[in-house]
């Protein structure tokens, strides 16, 4: 009877308590702060991915951590980012020996600095995105940038993410 009762209060005392887990999020969020600064260095031969970069960058630190865009004088952090090199690469044929499915990469500089502690960061992360020109084997502009897009943002979760665990 008395081993009953101490399973019982242990397995209500463990279905009680928190596991402890908190998202990666979280630790970014507490990392960086409420208040970040995006700055992106405009790439003179990919403009129009820079400016997207930006976007981007600031539309997920809005939705993925809550936090707030603000001017630099205000910013608890400040994110510098840099489009360093975008590569596409052939990864499969037709039968005339036209490449059909390509491999966009690319490569993103990450700076941060919290302004409260005075910590700064570098990573250099690698994004890729894999996609089809069907019948086609030219890559026009269009496909082109949503293709660097798309690298981007993996590569920018690749920030947040070493953002967080950076901050345990």
């Amino acid at each position: 009877m008395r081993k009953i009762l101490v399973v019982l209060v242990t397995s209500l005392v463990l279905s009680l308590s928190a596991c402890g887990y908190k998202p990666l999020a979280h630790n970014t969020q507490k990392t960086l702060g409420n208040k970040i600064y995006v700055e992106v260095k405009i790439d003179p031969r990919d403009t129009q991915n820079s400016v997207t970069l930006k976007d981007e960058l600031s539309k997920n630190i809005f939705e993925r951590l809550h936090a707030n865009i603000v001017n630099k004088d205000e910013a608890t952090s400040v994110i510098e980012v840099q489009l360093h090199s975008v590569n596409f690469s052939s990864l499969a044929e037709n039968r005339t020996g036209f490449a059909t499915f390509y491999r966009c990469e690319v490569i993103v500089e990450f700076k941060y600095k919290n302004n409260l502690s005075q910590k700064k960061r570098v990573f250099n992360k690698k994004g890729f995105y894999n996609f089809s020109l069907n019948e086609s084997s030219i890559i026009t502009d269009s496909v082109r940038l949503e293709a660097i897009n798309n690298a981007t943002l993996q590569a920018l979760d690749g920030f947040i993410s070493q953002v967080g665990i950076d901050g345990y």
